[in-house]
């Protein structure tokens, strides 16, 4: 049963198995630590994202033997754009950027950004440095992060007007005032989940 403390918290709705990973711990501890609250969502086979959300994390995973499943779910899918277009922050990284494409494998997805997702070629690719090349909800341009790119998908276009990274030369992701999205994961710290719900109007 919920509190009235429980109830009044800043809900994070993450996604989870099967569709994609559930969330890191590093993720869980730092937006608990933080005050907000955790709700991990199947994005195939739930409806509407939970009551209170303030903020979707859509992390790495194995999403293309869903992409019918994640069609069929529309009701999702427009839960998904509603958020959005209420100026929620979405952050994908990984796999889950498939899911903000316009399609999966041939199968619509919620068209947030101008991109086709197909399976990837698989594999593990070494860490790669990356530098903002766009404000976005999780850092500030020039900043340097680490990170991993996932092989599970592949996008037909890799980068937006406003990218999120440059990897060497090369742009790579989406960025916007209210949207992450890249191939490259990177690790969940207290200052990046802080930064999250800061860009969710979370007082800190």
């Amino acid at each position: 049963m919920s509190t009235a403390a429980d109830r009044a918290r800043p809900v994070v709705a993450i996604a989870g198995g099967p569709v994609l990973l559930d969330p890191a711990r590093e993720l869980r501890d730092a937006l608990t630590t933080l005050g907000a609250a955790v709700a991990v969502v199947d994005l195939a086979a739930d409806h509407a994202l939970p009551p209170g959300t303030v903020a979707l994390v859509l992390g790495d995973g194995a999403p293309v033997p869903f992409a019918e499943a994640l069609a069929a779910n529309g009701a999702m899918r427009d839960a998904i754009v509603a958020l959005h277009r209420a100026g929620a922050p979405i952050v994908a990284e990984g796999a889950g950027v498939a899911v903000l494409a316009a399609s999966l494998d041939g199968h619509p997805m919620c068209d947030l950004l101008a991109a086709t997702a197909r399976p990837g070629p698989g594999g593990v690719p070494g860490s790669v440095e990356l530098v903002a090349a766009s404000d976005g909800p999780l850092h500030d341009a020039g900043e340097r992060r680490h990170g991993r790119p996932s092989a599970a998908i592949a996008l037909d276009s890799g980068a937006g007007s406003a990218p999120a990274w440059t990897v060497g030369r090369r742009p790579e992701g989406w960025a916007a005032p209210g949207l992450h999205a890249s191939l490259v994961v990177v690790g969940w710290t207290l200052e990046r989940a802080r930064r999250l719900l800061a860009s969710a109007g979370v007082p800190r």
